[in-house]
């Protein structure tokens, strides 16, 4: 299920109930469903600042994906960071740091809140987003560090690779457009360290793209089954935005776009 799929889910969940008390009830059941948190990890680091209550939050990450983990000593507050968790949990950190959680105000939780719930509610999608946040720069940062330790023979000897991770990434299409994802210009920038992993930069033609996570799986998977490859990790990103201009000759002429042939051949 894509994370918009999910929120729309949740806002029809809580459309069920006519009286906030009701939805309280269904708020502290969520709160069941959470995952047994250890005690010896409810440490002060991992507690949520800006909550009346004790939050404890914890992530990790998995295939691309982060993962969540949290309780709280009050049921409500309890049940408000569950519902959270079951939205964004195994999200990529990308799509959760792009997000603007305006599903919250669609159910009315902010609004039926008390003053200090609501800012601990805050406070929660403020950990939340600055914890994706930090995840999305890692591979990044991880990227560029080892790009700027690759020697001309390093470079020569991934020439292949490279190569054959753009044909990779070629088999990999759009579900609403006849062009693969390279062709179409949503591959903006392809490292590869010393280890053979690759690092890939990638946009989609709109930010809210309900077919992302499937496409980014497919692209992932699709790379890394390229022999010498040891991994890939996708970074998903929407500066600068996409245009039609970011296109080959190839896609433009598929999609029935004009192409000057002369400049193209020039």
């Amino acid at each position: 299920m894509t994370l918009e799929e999910k929120k729309l889910q949740v806002v029809e969940d809580f459309s069920m109930y006519d009286e906030w008390l009701d939805k309280y009830e269904y708020l502290i059941e969520q709160g069941k469903n959470l995952e047994p948190f250890p005690e010896e990890s409810k440490t002060e680091d991992k507690l949520i600042k800006g909550c009346q209550s004790r939050v404890w939050l914890d992530c990790e990450m998995k295939d691309g994906k982060l993962w969540f983990k949290a309780d709280s000593d009050a049921i409500i507050t309890k049940g408000i960071i569950s519902l959270l968790i079951d939205v964004y949990s195994g999200r990529t950190p990308q799509e959760i740091a792009n997000d603007d959680f305006a599903f919250l105000d669609q159910i009315g939780l902010k609004e039926n809140l008390s003053p200090t719930r609501a800012g601990g509610l805050a406070s929660m999608v403020e950990t939340i987003k600055a914890k994706a946040a930090e995840a999305a720069a890692e591979p990044k940062a991880e990227a560029e560090a080892e790009a700027e330790v690759l020697s001309a023979a390093d470079v020569k000897e991934l020439a292949p690779l490279y190569e054959n991770v753009v044909l990779a990434l070629k088999q990999v299409y759009d579900p609403e457009i006849p062009v693969n994802i390279y062709d179409l210009g949503l591959i903006y920038e392809i490292n590869i360290n010393k280890e053979h992993r690759a690092y890939i930069k990638m946009t989609f033609t709109a930010p809210n793209c309900p077919m992302a996570d499937m496409v980014i799986s497919e692209a992932k998977t699709s790379v890394e089954d390229v022999p010498g490859i040891t991994g890939c990790d996708i970074d998903l990103v929407f500066e600068p935005a996409w245009s039609q201009d970011m296109m080959t000759d190839e896609a433009k002429v598929t999609l029935g776009f004009d192409v000057d042939l002369d400049d193209s051949q020039a």
